[in-house]
């Protein structure tokens, strides 16, 4: 999979912005492609109020659950702006940038995950990983990053 500069810059802004949280959000690009061009943040919704009798388990630092609002609003986003989506990206607050038993559970195929490894809120690492069925197992994606000049 290949990633524009930005849009992988983007991904490591939110990482050290939501430290010590996980983060997470949608890649975006030009559809059957391969290349992601674009980035959308989405909220991690766990430790967050589902209704005012129920909250979610508070494990923000090694969790992530997308907003299914968020998702809605992307795919609305991109069917307009005639882009796919490819994939997902999260952070790993001080953890290594590789899936965890969770990550792949969650996982479905056809996408590809980049995770970002931020150690005391500053990116250190990017990893992208797929998987050829749902829930997993993943194996490492080739990332590359392709300037403004190729996007």
């Amino acid at each position: 999979m290949k990633i524009a500069e930005p849009a992988l810059e983007a991904i490591q802004a939110h990482g050290a912005e939501g430290y010590p949280n996980e983060i997470c959000g949608i890649m975006l690009g030009p559809p059957g492609g391969e290349l992601v061009t674009e980035v959308r943040r989405a909220a991690n919704i766990i430790g967050q109020p589902r209704s005012r009798w129920s909250w979610t388990a508070e494990r923000t630092v090694d969790r992530y659950e997308m907003d299914p609002l968020d998702q809605i609003r992307v795919e609305k986003e991109a069917r307009i702006a005639g882009l796919d989506i490819l994939g997902y990206y999260h952070s790993h607050p001080d953890h290594p940038a590789r899936p965890s038993v969770f990550d792949a559970e969650q996982s479905w195929a056809g996408y590809v995950y980049v995770i970002v490894s931020v150690e005391n809120g500053d990116p250190v690492d990017v990893n992208a990983f797929a998987t050829p069925r749902d829930h997993g197992p993943f194996r490492p994606e080739p990332l590359e990053v392709v300037g403004p000049k190729h996007v």
